[in-house]
């Protein structure tokens, strides 16, 4: 089972018991770690819910109108006829229980969007997320941190090649570039792959146009960080090791490249 089929499964249910999802968990340390932080988060949102309080005789309420047909048909089988209800009686009464139900159901509501607001990422979202994740890991036996400083030409040619352009600079010129290359993330078009060495380890910029990703969101894995960040017309995405500060990075990257129009 690779990665991408994990993670999936994972997120339909982390609490899976089948032994080849369990089996592919416990081949890595890191999917491990990171279906025990999912299955913390869905344990929080059940908590959750839990916390949501039923109102006062509610399951009273609606065994008592779900046992009424019951009895009518035991005393028709009697022969014994029965009084029928008002019909304005009826009416309010249905309406009352359709506004408990409805109030509960609102309150279940409200709960998971607080606790999921943070998370509210679109299918496309957590495809394109998982695609970038496998990207980095593939590419990393790639490059080598040990090596001299690409020159900036090359760098600049990558990034043309993706439809960027690398603006003149101080701050990017310091930086110490181990690897360019063309990239393609699915969806997306082509795109650049620039890895720079971080303090902490290689730290992964990719451009590319035509992502499905509207909104910045964090990348989250149990040994990678970074954000995928709308940017002009594609998305630039920065990722390195958990203690790396790539904030500082961000602001460079930014400022060094624009789109051509």
């Amino acid at each position: 089972m690779d990665d991408l089929e994990f993670r999936k499964r994972a997120l339909a249910n982390p609490h899976d018991q089948d032994p080849d999802f369990l089996a592919a968990c416990a081949a890595s340390a890191e999917r491990t770690q990171w279906l025990q932080a999912l299955a913390a988060r869905d344990g929080e949102v059940a908590a959750a819910l839990r916390s949501v309080p039923v109102p006062a005789g509610l399951a009273a309420r609606l065994l008592a109108q779900s046992s009424a047909p019951a009895a009518e048909v035991a005393m028709l089988h009697h022969h014994k006829p029965t009084p029928a209800a008002p019909a304005s009686r009826q009416g309010t009464s249905l309406r009352r229980y359709f506004a408990l139900a409805a109030s509960l159901v609102l309150a279940v509501a409200v709960t998971l969007t607080v606790a999921l607001r943070s998370d509210e990422l679109s299918a496309a979202d957590l495809q394109f997320h998982d695609s970038v994740l496998q990207h980095v890991v593939r590419e990393e036996s790639r490059y080598n941190m040990d090596v001299e400083d690409i020159d900036l030409e090359q760098i600049r040619n990558v990034i043309a090649d993706a439809g960027g352009a690398l603006r003149d600079g101080e701050a990017i010129k310091s930086m110490h570039i181990k690897f360019a290359n063309d990239c393609n993330i699915p969806p997306s078009g082509r795109g650049a792959h620039i890895v720079l060495k971080g303090t902490q380890g290689s730290v992964s910029v990719i451009i590319v146009k035509s992502s499905p990703v509207s909104k910045k969101f964090n990348v989250n894995d149990p040994r990678y960080k970074g954000k995928i960040i709308p940017f002009g017309d594609g998305n630039l995405i920065i990722v390195g090791e958990k203690q790396e500060p790539l904030e500082e990075y961000e602001s460079v990257i930014t400022d060094a490249i624009e789109w051509v129009i």
